[in-house]
């Protein structure tokens, strides 16, 4: 059967004023005119959706059935609508994601999980790679958003048009195989290891984490013996489980080694510390990508602090 979509359209307003004359004002239309939409749109059903009388409107059960499911696909088509106004072409449905292994395991699966209840049929690709990788990604519009471990010298690493929003920041800690010396104690001087072999990062594609680790050694007054350069972060946990090197990390990704014997050891008189970075092209948005950073900031600044 082919229902009519303006009678559809006309009962879902009335549903909601459960009145007939505020309906017929905001529907543009005539009340005698919206009333005979909604006869014949009961006739043609062959079930009554509403009660009248001279003072009020109430919802049959039958009404108040149709109103509930029909509600969802017409707030849809009207989304649906709004979009291709805004934008002028059909609405991106693809949002690509380069990240660094820590945001792809926490901050990537809480965006997706968000974005897929807006955009129930969204297709999402990912890539975990390193920061400078996803920022050149998003640079050349090949991305949508890139995660990234949040520059030191941010200026010069994001530029326009390229924008960023910055995460919680984690404290740097030891990493050491849970059979070390320094794993039974609570925190530790990061000068007491001066002799011990550092897994160091590459400082091309992880500068953030190679700066880190050379300022916290020389600022606890030695240079690092270091072995190594830029392995990915389960080899590097598989390298420290088997005894063969330390190395510093936030905490953020060392959470993500539990399941290794890794101990994660308080740096006695240290703050470094280290975030995660949204970065994207602020070069023609897609809605997607908009909504994505809506939900980021939500993320960043909950409702209930910005009210404080």
């Amino acid at each position: 059967m082919n229902y009519n979509y303006l009678s559809l359209r006309y009962f879902l307003e009335i549903a909601v004023c459960l009145n007939f004359s505020h309906a017929a004002q905001k529907l543009h239309i005539s009340q005698p005119g919206l009333s005979q939409q909604i006869t014949a749109l009961e006739k043609e059903l062959g079930i009554k959706l509403l009660y009248r009388s001279t003072r009020n409107v109430t919802l049959t059960a039958e009404g108040e059935y149709l109103y509930k499911n029909l509600l969802p696909s017409f707030e849809n088509i009207e989304k649906t609508i709004s979009e291709l106004k805004e934008v002028g072409a059909v609405p991106e449905t693809t949002i690509r994601i380069a990240t660094v292994p820590s945001a792809a395991s926490n901050l990537v699966p809480f965006l997706i999980k968000k974005l897929k209840e807006n955009h129930p049929h969204i297709d999402f690709y990912i890539k975990e790679t390193t920061s400078v990788h996803a920022i050149e990604l998003v640079q050349k519009s090949e991305y949508h958003l890139a995660f990234i471990r949040t520059p030191i010298d941010h200026k010069q690493a994001i530029q326009k048009p390229l924008k960023w929003m910055e995460f919680s920041k984690h404290p740097l800690q030891l990493a050491v195989s849970s059979e070390h010396p320094a794993a039974s104690q609570a925190e530790i001087d990061l000068y007491d290891l001066k002799h011990e072999t550092f897994l160091h990062y590459d400082p091309k594609h992880s500068p953030s984490l190679y700066y880190l680790l050379e300022h916290a050694c020389l600022n606890a007054g030695f240079i690092p013996k270091t072995i190594g350069a830029g392995p990915e972060i389960l080899t590097i946990a598989n390298l420290i489980s088997n005894g063969i090197g330390i190395t510093l990390m936030p905490q953020d990704m060392l959470q993500l080694l539990n399941s290794y014997e890794i101990k994660a050891v308080t740096l006695k008189n240290l703050s470094l510390f280290s975030s995660i970075s949204v970065v994207w092209n602020n070069m023609n948005v897609p809605v997607i990508t908009e909504d994505a950073l809506q939900i980021l900031e939500k993320l960043l600044y909950p409702p209930d602090t910005m009210a404080m």
